[in-house]
């Protein structure tokens, strides 16, 4: 509940959706992961 909370208080402040700032988050996180993702996969 606390990080929904921190969440609403930042969308008001930028003037989002806690929807719309959801969505940005995790459209960077997987942009970021797919560049260079934490566990390397090799080829076996």
């Amino acid at each position: 509940m606390l990080v929904w909370n921190h969440l609403k208080k930042i969308a008001y402040i930028l003037g989002k959706t806690i929807y719309q700032l959801k969505h940005q988050l995790l459209s960077k996180y997987l942009v970021s992961e797919l560049k260079y993702p934490a566990i390397k996969m090799t080829a076996i």
